[in-house]
């Protein structure tokens, strides 16, 4: 006869972390395809490098 795992005690950081977390996202993210997430991602990629770009102007005046 084999035995139950016994459940894992939460960690305590990790739930903490947990109630700032907005898991509709996770969920709405899981709902694209591989190729949507990663051009999803490119997306926020080009973005970053035009806040960096914008920045770096404002940065030189």
């Amino acid at each position: 006869m084999t035995h139950p795992e016994p459940s894992p005690v939460p960690d305590p950081v990790v739930e903490a972390y947990k109630q700032h977390v907005d898991r509709s996202l996770i969920r709405e993210n899981l709902k694209r395809s591989v190729e949507e997430r990663l051009e999803a991602l490119m997306q926020l990629q080009r973005f970053a490098e035009e806040l960096r770009r914008a920045g770096a102007t404002l940065g030189a005046r």
